[in-house]
C-alpha cells in the first residue's frame, strides 16, 4: 500500500486515472462474483478512493467516491440473502466512502504541511551545529600545557575510516589524549599551547607520538595527522614525514584554522605533496572558511563536519545538501569522508549518496590498537545493495580509495 500511494504522488495524472478506473472496475467485478454487497469484497473500493486522494486531491477523490457508491449500490443489486439491496445499506456504504475519502484528504494535507514545516526547520538548523572556538583566555592553563609538553603527558588513540566502496580500512585518524589535570578537551590544550607560543611544538610532538605508535600500520592504510598553518611550514614536520619508509600520510587543515596568507602556504604544501603526502580539509561546513580552504588549498580529501553529516535520511533538506556536496567534491577531484556516523540510517544514506568513506562510533571508536582491516557493518550493507543495484561508478576525476588510500584529518 505504501508503494502504491508513493507511486500515486509522482505518477502522471493520466496514468493515475487509468489505474484508478481499472481498480474500480476490477473491484466491482470481484464484488459481483463474490455474491454481492454483503461480502467484504466491497471494502476494496477504499483502495482507488485513497489513490485518488493522493493523485488528485479532495476534488478528484469526490468523483471517485461517487463512482464507487454507484458501483457498490445501484449497479450491485445482487444480495446473497434476499436478492436485493436496501436503500439504507447503499447510503451507509456511500457515507463510509465519503468519510474515508475526507479523512484521507485531511491527513494528507496535514502531513504535507508538517513536511514543509520540518524542511524549513531543517534549513534553519543546518548551521546550528557550528562549534564555538575553544576559549584561549584562561592563562592559568599555560603552565599545565607547558608541563604536558615537557613531560610528554599525552598519548595518541586512533579511530578507523572505512571505504564505502568496499568496506576496507583506508585510514586511521590520530587523536590526542592529554594525561593532565584539570581535564579539558584536546582542542582547548592545543589552543592554550598556541597562546603560550608553543602551538607548533605541541603539534609536532603529537604527530611524532602518533607515527611512533603506528610503525606496524599496513602500508596501504593512511595515517591521518593534524597540522595548523604554522606547522605546515615547520622544517621538523617535513623531516618527520620525509622518512616515509613506504608509509601513507595525510595532513589536514581544520576549517576553523585561520589562514592569513594562502600564498605563504604554496611552497610548503608543494613540498609535502612532492613527498607523497596528501592534503585534507577537516570540519567542512562547521565554520565559514570551507570554500576558501577548498579553492585555495585544492585538497585531496574533504571531511564533512558532524553537524551536516547526521540525520540525513529523514531530512529532505539535508539529503539534498548531501547529494550536492558529494557531486561538488567529486568534480573537484577530491574524496569525501563523512564523520560522525552513529546509526545505520545515516550510513545507508551516505552510501546511497555516493560518499567515499565514513568514520564514527558505528564503524569504530577511538582505540590504542589499529582497527579491523574491514568493517563487517559496511560489508553487509554493500552486499545488500549489490543484490538490488549495480555497483557505484565514480564521478569524473574522482580518486579511488583502493588505489590511493587516504584519510581526512585527525580531530585532536
Amino acid at each position: 500500500m505504501d508503494r502504491a500511494l508513493s507511486w500515486g504522488r509522482t505518477a502522471p495524472k493520466w496514468a493515475a486515472g487509468v489505474v484508478i478506473g481499472a481498480l474500480l472496475v476490477t473491484t466491482w467485478v470481484l464484488a459481483c462474483a463474490a455474491g454481492g454487497p454483503e461480502t467484504a469484497t466491497t471494502h476494496l473500493f477504499y483502495i482507488p478512493i485513497l489513490l485518488a486522494v493522493v493523485s488528485f486531491g479532495i476534488r478528484g477523490a469526490s468523483v471517485v467516491v461517487v463512482i464507487a457508491g454507484v458501483l457498490a449500490g445501484p449497479l450491485l443489486p445482487v444480495d446473497a440473502g434476499n436478492g436485493e439491496q436496501a436503500m439504507v445499506d447503499m447510503l451507509v456504504r456511500e457515507s463510509a466512502f465519503v468519510l474515508v475519502g475526507g479523512l484521507a484528504s485531511m491527513f494528507l494535507s496535514l502531513g504535507r504541511r508538517l513536511d514543509r514545516e520540518r524542511s524549513v526547520e531543517d534549513v534553519h538548523e543546518l548551521p546550528s551545529g557550528l562549534r564555538a572556538p575553544a576559549d584561549t583566555t584562561d592563562t592559568a592553563l599555560i603552565p599545565v600545557v607547558l608541563d604536558a609538553l615537557r613531560l610528554r603527558a599525552f598519548h595518541p588513540v586512533f579511530q578507523p575510516i572505512y571505504s564505502l566502496h568496499n568496506g576496507r580500512l583506508v585510514a586511521i585518524e590520530a587523536l590526542t589524549r592529554f594525561d593532565v589535570e584539570p581535564q579539558r578537551p584536546p582542542d582547548v590544550w592545543f589552543a592554550v599551547a598556541e597562546l603560550a607560543g608553543v602551538g607548533a611544538d605541541l603539534e609536532i610532538a603529537a604527530i611524532e607520538a602518533a607515527i611512533e605508535a603506528t610503525v606496524d600500520l599496513p602500508a596501504d592504510v593512511s595515517l591521518s595527522l593534524n597540522a595548523s598553518p604554522a606547522t605546515l611550514a615547520d622544517a621538523r614536520l617535513h623531516e618527520l614525514l620525509s622518512a616515509r619508509d613506504g608509509r601513507s600520510f595525510t595532513l589536514e587543515l581544520t576549517e576553523h584554522a585561520v589562514v592569513q596568507d594562502y600564498d605563504l602556504l604554496e611552497v610548503p604544501l608543494a613540498a609535502l605533496r612532492d613527498a607523497g603526502v596528501m592534503i585534507a580539509v577537516d570540519d567542512a561546513g562547521a565554520g565559514f572558511a570551507s570554500l576558501q580552504h577548498i579553492v585555495r588549498l585544492s585538497p585531496d580529501v574533504i571531511k564533512l563536519d558532524i553537524s551536516l553529516a547526521q540525520n540525513v535520511g529523514p531530512s529532505g533538506a539535508r539529503r539534498a545538501l548531501g547529494g550536492a556536496l558529494v557531486e561538488f567534491v567529486h568534480h573537484t577531484g577530491a574524496m569525501l569522508v563523512v564523520e560522525g556516523i552513529e546509526n545505520d540510517a545515516d550510513l545507508l544514506a551516505w552510501s546511497e549518496l555516493g560518499a567515499d568513506a565514513v568514520q564514527g562510533f558505528l564503524v569504530g571508536r577511538p582505540a590504542t590498537v589499529p582497527a579491523d582491516l574491514a568493517s563487517p557493518i559496511i560489508t553487509a550493507l554493500l552486499d545488500r545493495r549489490c543484490a538490488t543495484i549495480p555497483a557505484t561508478v565514480g564521478m569524473p576525476g574522482q580518486r579511488s580509495w583502493p588505489e590511493q588510500p587516504v584519510s581526512a584529518s585527525p580531530a585532536r
